[in-house]
């Protein structure tokens, strides 16, 4: 479990380099523009069993992150959530200290990606109400 805790702090560590913070950080602790949000899921008796480690919204994309050490194995309900993550359009990993260097390529990727930026900044302002407030401030 220690090697897992390493390795998820060094993985949060990055995403603060690039932007991407956990839920209520403050923003004037934030060194570099925010392009994403994270939050970390803690597993115990309130909270349901198999969701991914580490749940954020990066330039508008879902990614679910589950963190694994060197000898780690999923569960069958960790792959079938990160399965359905996947399906839904959001991008879903498992990801193990091995694979870190192609998970910072693939978050730059996520960073990099424009396409649906004007159909979201669009379905934000044709659905904002009062009933469904979509938040922007």
């Amino acid at each position: 479990m220690a090697e897992e805790k390493l390795f998820e702090n060094r993985v949060k560590k990055y995403l603060h380099t690039i932007g991407v913070y956990p839920a209520g950080w403050p923003k004037d602790r934030m060194q570099v523009p925010m392009v994403g949000w994270y939050t970390k899921i803690w597993g115990g008796g309130f909270q349901k069993s198999g969701i991914p480690d580490l749940i954020c919204c990066i330039n508008g994309i879902t990614v679910a992150v589950e963190l694994k050490a060197s000898s780690g194995r999923p569960s069958e309900l960790q792959k079938l959530n990160i399965s359905r993550i996947n399906k839904s359009n959001g991008l879903g990993l498992f990801l193990y200290p091995a694979g870190f260097e192609d998970f910072k390529k693939i978050i730059s990727e996520v960073i990099q990606c424009n396409i649906h930026i004007p159909v979201l900044a669009a379905l934000r302002n044709a659905n904002s109400n009062t009933s469904c407030d979509i938040w922007t401030e």
